[in-house]
């Protein structure tokens, strides 16, 4: 079940689907269970990710335990988690992301492509495909990098909506890093309205994508999600700058 470079992106053999499925829900309380300890986590507007038959999730990218906030949000189903190739490609490490849902995507645009061909697919084991726009980790920052288009791009080839889900963090009842107060934030999680391709996206007489629209469309959701962590006064007492790249971890 070791992924190698030039194998398909997606395992949906029935033997790895039931593996899958078992470690998943296996692992899920336990790995919950860390992210309250750590975050006290709650979830806002579920309900909004009802009645979709295929979307897109992109999510700012704040912890290394932001896969499973992702997977609580569309509990009891399950969505696919885009990643770096080279993670996956780490030995039985690879295989175990693989089986939580990991979906390794090789660089630049072939990346993106072979998603596309496979969408189909994907989409008819689960109803979701989770890209981070950003490309990285932002420990805890509230203040949302640029996007990478990547995501439009798949969401406006399939003419299916983009749900932005936001990460928002507080410091608590007391001032952090005091006597009483916590020196890691409290987390919750907002799914905000789909937003549809239709909106944004062009087209030129051949029917190619306009890839100044897909910016604007990136450009768009990256709004709407700074504008819910203002309203939602996130802070940014805690941030921490970008993740490190780990070997084998998360590169």
């Amino acid at each position: 079940m070791a992924y190698k470079h030039g194998d398909s992106l997606l395992n949906c053999s029935l033997p790895f689907r039931i593996a899958s499925s078992i470690t998943f829900y296996a692992l899920w309380p336990l790995a919950h269970l860390i992210n309250l300890i750590l975050y006290g986590i709650r979830y806002e507007d579920r309900n909004k990710l009802s009645g979709l038959s295929r979307a897109i999730l992109v999510s700012n990218h704040t912890t290394f335990l932001d896969p499973i906030s992702v997977s609580g949000a569309v509990l009891p189903r399950r969505t696919w988690h885009t990643l770096l190739e080279e993670t996956v490609e780490t030995p039985v490490l690879g295989t175990f992301i693989r089986l939580l849902g990991g979906v390794p995507l090789p660089p630049g645009r072939q990346g993106l492509q072979k998603m596309l061909e496979l969408s189909e697919t994907a989409f008819k084991y689960r109803r979701f495909i989770h890209f981070y726009p950003e490309g990285e980790c932002y420990i805890y920052n509230q203040r949302i990098e640029s996007f990478k288009p990547g995501a439009f791009f798949i969401a406006a080839e399939l003419d299916i909506p983009v749900i932005p889900l936001v990460s928002i963090f507080s410091e608590g009842p007391f001032k952090a890093y005091t006597c009483l107060g916590r020196s890691l934030p409290l987390k919750r999680i907002r799914i905000l309205d789909p937003v549809y391709p239709s909106r944004f996206i062009r087209r030129d007489e051949k029917g190619a994508l306009s890839s100044e629209s897909v910016r604007d469309f990136a450009q768009a959701v990256r709004e709407l999600m700074q504008q819910a962590i203002d309203e939602g006064q996130g802070t940014s007492t805690f941030y921490r700058g970008k993740m490190e790249r780990l070997k084998g971890i998360n590169q």
